[in-house]
This record gives structure tokens, sequence and C-alpha cells, in this order.
């Protein structure tokens, strides 16, 4: 038989060939896990710390949100409480439920836009009224600065929503990025330990 197989010219290995060649390959298999490894490894920690500003960012948004809101309510109370002082005592108490009425529209949770428009008819109703009761001009631009703040708070409350909205988009693309490559990295991690093992029981047969 061991004749045939020479006059074949197949040649057969040694037992320290056949074993370097199993620890190569096993030598080759962790190159190329590792490699993979270390890439998701890292792609996974980039996620990971992703989603932890993200939690950090939602919940200061959360913060600033509360704190827009309290503002504009502040500033319209405060245009209420001016005109209280120094124009709801000249004018019929039909005319003073109309004022607080529209303020109360204003004060509701309502688009930028649609506050801008209601606040340049208020004005200017207002400002009709003013005129007819002699009340001083100032009270009318206290009242406007006010109201202008109060819309920049709202308009300042808009873009956090979207950017809120836009962070939770990309928080789910990055968790489900996560779940994804988590089984992969799983799987990698397993296969390098076996082959680890595998290397380490080849090698000490090589001595």
């Amino acid at each position: 038989m061991s004749g045939n197989i020479e006059e074949a010219g197949i040649r057969i290995l040694t037992e320290g060939e056949l074993i370097s060649r199993v620890v190569e390959k096993h030598k080759r298999f962790l190159e190329e896990y590792r490699k993979e490894f270390e890439e998701l490894d890292s792609k996974l920690d980039q996620f990971e710390e992703d989603a932890k500003n993200a939690k950090i960012s939602r919940t200061r948004m959360a913060e600033r949100k509360e704190v827009l809101k309290e503002k504009r309510q502040q500033y319209y109370h405060q245009a209420e409480g001016l005109l209280e002082k120094e124009l709801f005592q000249k004018l019929d108490r039909v005319t003073v439920d109309k004022i607080k009425e529209d303020i109360k529209k204003l004060k509701g949770q309502i688009e930028p836009e649609e506050e801008q428009k209601l606040k340049g008819s208020f004005m200017e109703n207002l400002g009709e009224l003013a005129r007819e009761k002699g009340v001083e001009e100032n009270l009318l631009l206290q009242v406007s600065a006010r109201l202008e703040e109060a819309g920049s708070s709202n308009l300042e409350l808009k873009e956090v929503i979207e950017s809120e909205k836009q962070l939770e988009e990309d928080d789910g693309s990055k968790s489900s990025e996560i779940a994804k490559n988590k089984p992969q990295h799983k799987w990698l991690s397993t296969k390098i330990k076996s082959h680890e093992e595998a290397l380490s029981y080849w090698e000490k047969q090589k001595v």
C-alpha cells in the first residue's frame, strides 16, 4: 500500500507537519475573526455611546420644553397684567372679556405662525382701543414686547420638539443596528474563544 502511494507521487505528512498545518489554520481563522470582531465591537461601542448621549439630550430637551412653556405663559400673564393695570378699567366688561378671550387663544397650544398672525390682529385692535381711550403708546410697546417674547419661546419650543423627534428616529435606528449586530458579535466572540483554545492545545502538541 505504501509503495502504491509513493508511486502515485503522494507524500504522507509527518505528525509534526500535520500539527503545523492545523496550527496555521487556527491562526488564520483567529486573525479573520478578530479583525471582524474588533470592527464590530468598535461600531457597537459607538452606537451605545450615541444612545447614552441621546438619552442625556432627551432629558435636557424635556427640561428645556418645560422652561419654554412656563416662560411663554409668564409673558402672556405679564401682558395681561399691564392691560389690567392701564387699560381694562377704561373699558366695558364685554370688551375686556373679548381681550381676555383673545389672550387665551394666543396662550393656547398653537403653531408659531398662527400665533404671529393672531398677535398682529390682536395688537391692531388693541392699538385702536388705546387711541380711543387716550392710553399712552408706551403701554402698547410693552405689551407688544411681551407678546414677541412669548412668540419667540413658542418658536424655540417647536424647534426643540422637532429636534426631539429627529433624535428619537436616529436613536431608534441605532437601537435597531445594535439589535441586528449583537448576535454576530456574540458568535464571533464564541468562535475566537474556540479557536484560541484549539490553538493552545495544538501548539502544546508541537513540543
